[in-house]
């Protein structure tokens, strides 16, 4: 079977988050024909960890995709429909790539394939326990770039409180509305530190809400914030507390950028990047060296127009090997 085959294969079977459960079992029978598979319980889902030997290096990546099914096709260069790029095609090409290297005698690999991805990262977490590789290659779509480094995320909720009164008689009441976007210019004017590789931290106002009625003088507002960050997020905390109350700020989740070097791999020939976006990189970074790696245009995921170049997952079969190859002994 061939990378595109195996990836049209799988975009047949529906697995949003929460529902990932078909593919893991499907998956798990192709694999067991030549690796020890482990199939681990998160809520109704499966984590599915399939490996030779005593793994040094996962292949790892998500089972689920976003909502929303697409038309499946392909023509002479392209595979189109949900998760083609994000991330089944990934996961076909780390697939007959591991297949390959352990046709070809090696061990001491894994592949770990997990769920919610998508949504709040369950998954991932629980799967950590797993194994205790040397490093890991996470599979996002990069084109092919390999991804040394990501931004932190903020997450935070801020909330106004003020005084209700008739619309006509401002004087006699405190406007939560006021107050929210007066913290929300402050958070927009702090001159947050810049990083060489990882460049500027930004900041998303994500939703504004508040009041009860054009005539009513607003007693609440909140603010859900999202920033991408470039430095240690206990130093952007620090900043946003100098412009903000702690009363007024709640902190909702809070991951640090991640950035490696980029000497483990062993590939020198790859070109090497770091994004603005979150991936799961920054919880195995916690315990190994981790990179992001993987075919297809990131622009296009979670698109109506999702699609993965089937050069690019025949590429992405050969390096997935090669670094196997490069990293592992023979038995």
């Amino acid at each position: 079977m061939d990378v595109s085959k195996l990836t049209i294969d799988m975009l047949k079977v529906p697995s949003e988050s929460g529902n990932e459960r078909k593919m893991a079992l499907l998956l798990a029978k192709r694999l067991r024909k030549n690796f020890k598979v482990k199939l681990q319980k998160v809520n109704g889902s499966l984590n599915l960890f399939a490996f030779s030997g005593k793994p040094k290096i996962i292949l790892t990546t998500h089972l689920d995709t976003v909502p929303g099914q697409l038309k499946i096709r392909a023509d002479k260069n392209y595979i189109y429909g949900r998760g083609s790029c994000d991330a089944k095609g990934i996961i076909a090409s780390m697939i007959l790539a591991c297949e390959k290297a352990k046709k070809e005698g090696y061990t001491n690999f894994g592949m770990l394939f997990d769920v919610c991805e998508e949504t709040d990262f369950t998954g991932v977490k629980k799967s950590l326990g797993l194994a205790k590789p040397k490093f890991v290659i996470v599979g996002e779509p990069t084109n092919l770039k390999l991804v040394v480094g990501q931004k932190g995320l903020l997450c935070l909720k801020i909330i106004c409180l003020g005084k209700a009164a008739h619309g006509a008689t401002p004087e006699k009441g405190r406007s939560a509305i006021n107050a929210i976007l007066d913290i929300l210019k402050k958070l927009r004017e702090i001159n947050f530190q810049k990083d060489r590789l990882l460049g500027t931290t930004s900041i998303n106002i994500g939703t504004i809400s508040g009041g009860t009625a054009r005539n009513v003088i607003a007693d609440y507002a909140e603010a859900l914030v999202e920033l991408r960050t470039v430095r240690p997020n206990k130093e952007i905390v620090s900043a946003i507390e100098k412009v903000a109350a702690k009363k007024n700020v709640t902190i909702e989740s809070s991951y640090d950028p991640i950035l490696n070097s980029t000497n483990e791999v062993g590939l020198n020939d790859l070109e090497r990047t770091t994004v603005p976006y979150f991936t799961e990189m920054y919880f195995w970074a916690k315990k190994s060296k981790a990179f992001v790696l993987g075919p297809g245009n990131p622009r296009l995921a979670h698109t109506d127009n999702e699609a993965v170049s089937k050069k690019g997952l025949e590429k992405a079969v050969q390096i997935y090997y090669d670094i196997i190859r490069t990293n592992q002994n023979k038995k």
